[in-house]
């Protein structure tokens, strides 16, 4: 905003015209429309962070390490919110995290971290692998039918979520989001 100030200062001081204030004005009101939309996806994450029972600092941290992956704000705030309302707890949304970062980033044109997140949430509440989960599944060898079948053989919440969190952070998956984060680049 302070740029775009300057720049208005500035085109005054040299003369330019109205078409160029016009626009510079334009581009000053745009900025501050994704700040109040970002804003307001920002307050619905804490919303549901509060809803879940989980810190917004960790919820927070969660979808800014989404965004790493994702580029895109908006699909952090989705999946993490989508997380929340499958009932991950606090000390495993790190690890849901990773196991979705793990799919994307193994993935990358076709699996999209919010739509993940939320066939995994639909998932654990029908209790059948569908959606890009269903997808992921069947692209990393442990079959949609398979992990439906394993997943009848929950009891329990946690059960059914430890199922689906193995699958994103074990086997074929294991270790793809560190080793995005932790390599650095050759010289």
């Amino acid at each position: 905003l302070k740029d775009s100030v300057d720049d208005v200062s500035n085109a005054i001081s040299l003369g330019f015209g109205a078409d160029m204030l016009v626009d510079l004005a334009g581009g000053m009101m745009d900025l501050m429309e994704s700040t109040d939309e970002l804003r307001g996806d920002l307050s619905m994450l804490d919303q549901n962070a509060r809803a879940a029972g989980v810190g917004l600092g960790t919820t927070r941290e969660a979808m800014q390490k989404l965004n790493t992956v994702s580029g895109e704000t908006d699909s952090s705030i989705e999946a993490v919110s989508n997380l929340l309302a499958a009932g991950v707890p606090e000390n495993r949304l790190q690890e849901a995290v990773e196991g979705l970062a793990n799919a994307a980033i193994t993935f990358p044109d076709t699996v999209k971290i919010e739509s993940l997140a939320d066939s995994l949430q639909e998932t654990l509440a029908t209790g059948e692998a569908t959606g890009q989960f269903a997808e992921v599944l069947d692209r990393i060898g442990y079959g949609a039918e398979n992990f439906t079948n394993n997943l009848a053989m929950c009891t329990t919440e946690a059960e059914k979520q430890e199922l689906a969190l193995n699958v994103l952070t074990q086997g074929p998956l294991k270790g793809v989001y560190d080793c995005l984060l932790y390599t650095s680049p050759s010289p």
